[in-house]
């Protein structure tokens, strides 16, 4: 292989490692499901970023990049007795998340 040819197969390979990193951070939250345990949501997305309660609801908080934009956003998942209520956009979740940073946890 010549020299260029390398050049351009390596050039490729960062692209296509973000490209892969994007789908699958953005594909993540499509393993929560209502319902599920905190350690089972865990189990699917990993460590969360931030951890935040308030009168018995809990937050968890990931940072995922966004599919096919590659910029990161903030999603929770509230979890009401030990098992999923729902989960989105941390900003679709009020004023309550808004202002948590703790690390993630327990």
């Amino acid at each position: 292989m010549n020299r260029s040819a390398r050049l351009v197969l390596l050039s490729g390979i960062p692209a296509l490692a973000l490209l892969a990193g994007c789908a699958a951070s953005s594909a993540r939250l499509n393993r929560v499901s209502p319902g599920m345990t905190r350690e089972e949501v865990v189990s699917a997305l990993g460590r969360p970023h931030a951890v935040a309660a308030h009168g018995g609801v809990e937050y968890l908080t990931y940072n995922l990049l966004n599919k096919g934009v590659g910029d990161m956003k903030e999603y929770a998942v509230k979890v009401v007795a030990g098992r999923v209520e729902a989960f989105g956009e941390k900003a679709d979740f009020g004023p309550q998340l808004l202002s948590t940073n703790a690390p993630g946890g327990r």
